[in-house]
């Protein structure tokens, strides 16, 4: 027997990946509720619909009993969520609140939610575990801590089943990442330099691919229910490192360094939980990485660096 997945927000960054996977698994099947949403393809459900037109969702979800709801809707992006921040409250923290209220009318317990390191603030290494008491110093961390805490709520008293990823830095995809790395690739493209400000400051980047299995594993794994699991990849990378390996794949990039104006803090994932209990293994950055931009760089030029 299949298992019905919801999945809103499934064509953005990474929920397009996830779509992607779970729709090659002859076990589920996959509906994607997505105000961009047009024809079905094979295997995959498309549903048009705004997240917050609660009479559509309901009957989305009434219509096909979902064993689980991915909830990919929202704004990842720090400063998207500065400029915009009712923006931000509306996609971040209400949509949330618009899917477990669905959840709770239909009897589905099972969530999968998207979370970010950004919760954590402005710390320094060592490793940041899950237990780490989250101080966010960006709207987007606030909202996203926000967002847990409701979830958090509903669980306690409707007893959903959540599984809180927090994700890291993920890179994988050159059309609709809006990372550093990309962001690096993007300028080498168009001729412009890489500017560098600061570069010292140590970041976790994980494949996009990583962060995938770690969703399509929740979404089996009864001990992550109830769990708040770093998706990382447990290794600090210079951004400056980030900008010599471009470099490496595309050798007449300039590289321009910048003084910092802000003081510079570290970041990277503890990943213990993640392997323990999701039984992933993530990518090293400085193998996954070059290999990244050696693939883009075989996409526009059809040529391997020596």
């Amino acid at each position: 027997m299949k298992s019905n997945i919801l999945i809103p927000g499934g064509l953005g960054f990474i929920g397009s990946h996830i779509v992607d996977a779970l729709s090659r698994k002859p076990e589920y099947e996959v509906v994607v509720y997505d105000i961009q949403a047009s024809n079905n393809e094979q295997n995959i459900v498309m549903v048009r619909g705004d997240i917050f037109d609660s009479d559509k969702l309901l009957k989305v979800m009434r219509d096909k009993e979902f064993s689980s709801i991915i909830h990919m809707v929202g704004l990842a992006s720090i400063p998207g969520c500065e400029e915009h921040p009712e923006t931000s409250f509306r996609l971040n923290v209400l949509s949330v609140h618009s899917v477990l209220e669905a959840m709770r009318q239909c009897d589905v317990e099972r969530l999968v939610f998207p979370s970010t390191a950004a919760i954590y603030g402005l710390t320094n290494g060592p490793k940041v575990e899950e237990k780490v008491s989250p101080r966010p110093s960006s709207l987007y961390g606030c909202h996203k801590l926000a967002a847990e805490t409701l979830i958090r709520g509903y669980a306690q008293t409707y007893g959903l089943k959540p599984t809180i990823l927090r994700i890291f830095n993920v890179y994988g995809d050159l059309d609709k990442e809006q990372g550093v790395i990309s962001i690096f690739i993007r300028k080498v493209l168009a001729g412009e330099p890489i500017v560098v400000k600061g570069g010292n400051q140590l970041r976790d980047f994980i494949f996009v691919g990583d962060v995938v299995e770690a969703f399509v594993k929740s979404l089996n794994k009864n001990e992550s229910c109830g769990e708040s699991i770093n998706v990382g990849s447990g290794v600090g990378v210079a951004i400056k490192e980030i900008a010599e390996m471009v470099q490496s794949g595309f050798p007449k990039v300039e590289i321009k360094y910048e003084v910092n104006g802000e003081s510079e803090y570290s970041i990277y994932a503890d990943v213990s939980r993640m392997t323990r209990v999701l039984g992933c293994t993530p990518t090293h950055p400085k193998i996954g990485i070059p290999r990244f931009i050696e693939n883009c760089r075989l996409r526009y030029f059809g040529t391997r660096t020596t």
